[in-house]
């Protein structure tokens, strides 16, 4: 068992301290936020849960601190868990090595290379095997970093679209550990790849794990220019399904910055192209980021609970079909409908949901702040009631207790 994280606190808890830092009163805050002073002194106060995006980036701009500070501090990098995977190897290769000067290793011809990010590790990403995936990527990162320096012209671009991917993986093993640093030194890198590709479609591509680096909660740059990106690129998307797999991911990351700056039409509106664009192409094994009918009922099930629309979440995934799916888009889906459970008030469901998460990919879930916010208010209003077995234990495995 994970010793407990003595370190958490409450995102409530680092809203009172950054406001009482920014010498602010209930009163004031909750008036730039456009919310009741009672509201706010519930959520400093751990009665209700601090986890919807926009109010937490709401919250950070009047406070003028990052989202990430609200959510608290990343993972250490040595594992709670045997199952979540070391790192440090990853870590390594980041920090000390650039696309100009890769790290004096030896590297494998570029089709084994190629054979591993399309065999064992594209398996260890569908599997949410977060050891495999640490053991694979660093090897495969700096050893495509030599073939950028020294292939000739067409073994380097061949090289540089690998690494794009490769970064793009390491971008989302790292964020679900809480390595938030370091997913966006792997995402830049994917971007420096795609610049000195020069291929608008690699750009797009690479966008996408710049935009979703960090968990979604803030108004970054990169989420916010998501849409513009999907525009950018629609007229060279031509009968190139990867080409449309991007556009629509595009999409579905433009309607989540929507939502989080409040406009619900945008959103609307960016989420039924994605849907339109999936519908038409249907879902693939090897699909771009899991993009297709299944993928985009995760987000918009995602989208329905951020705009507070708990049965409207819990109706749209009843008829969508889930099996492609990789496990981690599974585990995703299922940390939504605990959140629309949550706010309905079920809380046996909302355990067991969360207990489907776990079982599918446990960093994900153990590493998540909206989940351990949520999971702490819940602990609180449920400790004698049926099913606060199953959430004390799954607190414990969190950490938040």
């Amino acid at each position: 068992m994970p010793e407990a994280n003595t370190d958490y606190r409450r995102i409530g808890e680092n809203v009172r301290r950054a406001r009482h830092y920014r010498g602010m009163t209930l009163d004031q805050l909750a008036g730039l936020i456009g919310r009741s002073k009672s509201w706010l002194s519930r959520v400093e106060n751990g009665v209700l849960p601090l986890e919807k995006r926009r109010d937490i980036a709401a919250i950070a701009d009047a406070l003028q601190v990052s989202a990430s500070d609200l959510l608290g501090e990343g993972a250490s990098m040595i594992p709670r868990m045997r199952g979540y995977g070391d790192l440090t190897r990853l870590r390594e290769v980041l920090l000390g090595s650039r696309l100009t000067s890769p790290p004096d290793v030896p590297a494998r011809p570029l089709e084994e290379l190629t054979a591993v990010a399309n065999g064992p590790l594209l398996a260890a990403r569908r599997a949410s095997d977060h050891i495999a995936q640490s053991r694979l990527l660093p090897d495969l990162i700096a050893e495509l970093h030599v073939h950028v320096n020294t292939g000739d012209e067409q073994t380097k671009a061949r090289a540089l679209r690998l690494l794009i991917d490769a970064c793009a993986a390491a971008t989302f093993l790292l964020r679900n550990n809480s390595r938030w640093e370091l997913a966006w030194i792997a995402a830049d890198r994917a971007v420096q790849a795609a610049e000195m590709l020069g291929d608008p479609i690699a750009a797009a591509e690479a966008a996408f794990p710049a935009a979703h680096a960090q968990l979604s909660v803030g108004r970054s740059r990169a989420l916010r220019e998501t849409g513009r990106v999907a525009d950018s690129i629609e007229a060279h998307l031509g009968d190139d399904r990867r080409a449309h797999q991007v556009y629509g991911m595009l999409r579905l990351s433009a309607a989540l910055a929507a939502v989080i700056d409040g406009d619900h039409t945008a959103a609307g509106e960016q989420a039924d192209e994605a849907a339109r664009i999936a519908d038409r192409i249907g879902d693939h094994a090897d699909a771009w980021q899991w993009f297709g009918p299944a993928n985009v009922a995760v987000w918009q099930c995602m989208l329905a609970v951020e705009t507070g629309e708990p049965g409207r979440a819990l109706q749209r995934v009843e008829t969508a079909d889930l099996s492609m799916l990789p496990q981690g888009r599974r585990s995703a889906l299922h940390i939504e409908l605990a959140r629309a459970h949550a706010m309905l008030g079920n809380t046996r469901e909302f355990v067991q949901e969360l207990r489907a998460a776990e079982r599918l990919d446990p960093p994900r879930v153990h590493h998540n702040p909206l989940v351990r916010e949520l999971v702490s208010t819940q602990l609180e209003r449920a400790r004698r009631a049926t099913g606060a077995r199953d959430l004390r234990g799954l607190a414990y495995r969190i950490g938040v207790v």
